[in-house]
C-alpha cells in the first residue's frame, strides 16, 4: 500500500529544519514534502510550487505560519488536491497595514544591520514562549534559518506575506478534517484567533498547547506530533 503525502509548508524564513521532528517522526508513514519558498514573491507562486514539488494525488496539507497562510490559500484554489488540512499558529486574516508597515521596517534595518541582527533582536523574541526565549537550541536554528535563506528571499516573502488575499469564504465549504493547532503564548496570533479560525470549517478540532509559543513544531514537538497524528487519522470522503 502506497503511503500518503504529507505536504509541509514553512513560515517565514524557515526550511525544512521547521519540521525536523516532525519529519522524523512520520518519515515512516508518510510520503513527506516540505516547500521551498526560497523563490517567488506571491501566494500564488508559491502555490504553484508547492503543488509541483508534491506531484500528482491527494495530500495532508500542514503549514506553520506563513506556511499555514499559503495552506489555506492552497485549498482555496486547489481544494480537490486536499485530503486534509493542518493550520498552525496562523491567521486567515489579510495583512493589516501596521505589519506591512512592521515588515518593511525590518526589511530596511537587514539592509542596514544584517539579517542575524533582525533575527535575533526582532524576530526570535516574538516568536517563542516566556520559557523557551533563552533556549540556545531554538535560538540558533531560527537565526540560521533566516540568515541562510538571505535578504532578497526576507523581501519577497515579506511582499507576499503583505499582499495575501482573504480566503475564508472560499474555505468554508472545504469538505475535510482540519486541524488548527497554536501555542497558548504565540505573540503573533492569539488563541482566539485560531477559535475563529476553526469555527470558519464544518469538520475541524482546535488544540492549545500550554506554555508554547509561536513556533509550536520546535517548542512542543511531541504535543504537536500526537495533534498530527490523529489529525492523519481523521477519516475523509
Amino acid at each position: 500500500m502506497s503511503k500518503e503525502t504529507l505536504l509541509l509548508l514553512p513560515g517565514h524564513m524557515c526550511d525544512t529544519r521547521l519540521f525536523a521532528p516532525q519529519i522524523e517522526f512520520f518519515a515512516k508513514t508518510h510520503n513527506i514534502v516540505v516547500a521551498d519558498f526560497s523563490s517567488g514573491d506571491s501566494f500564488e507562486i508559491f502555490v504553484r510550487n508547492a503543488l509541483k514539488a508534491a506531484g500528482d494525488g491527494p495530500l495532508n496539507v500542514c503549514g506553520l505560519s506563513m506556511g499555514g497562510m499559503i495552506a489555506g490559500e492552497l485549498a482555496a484554489v486547489a481544494p480537490e488536491r486536499v485530503k486534509r488540512l493542518a493550520l498552525l499558529d496562523t491567521t486567515l486574516l489579510p495583512e493589516v497595514a501596521k505589519r506591512t508597515e512592521a515588515r518593511q521596517r525590518r526589511i530596511e534595518r537587514a539592509s542596514r544591520d544584517g539579517l542575524a541582527v533582525v533575527a535575533l533582536e526582532e524576530l526570535v523574541p516574538s516568536y517563542l514562549a516566556k520559557g523557551n526565549v533563552e533556549r540556545e537550541d531554538l535560538r540558533k536554528v531560527l537565526v540560521d534559518m533566516t540568515v541562510d535563506l538571505g535578504e532578497d528571499v526576507f523581501a519577497c516573502q515579506s511582499k507576499a506575506i503583505s499582499q495575501r488575499a482573504d480566503r475564508r469564504e472560499a474555505l468554508r465549504s472545504l469538505a475535510c478534517p482540519v486541524l488548527v493547532l497554536c501555542g497558548d503564548e504565540d505573540a503573533l496570533f492569539s488563541v482566539e484567533s485560531h477559535r475563529d479560525i476553526a469555527a470558519i470549517f464544518g469538520d475541524s478540532e482546535l488544540v492549545v498547547i500550554p506554555q508554547t509559543g509561536h513556533i509550536a513544531t520546535l517548542e512542543a514537538p511531541g504535543a504537536v506530533n500526537s495533534a498530527m497524528a490523529a489529525w492523519l487519522k481523521q477519516p475523509t470522503a
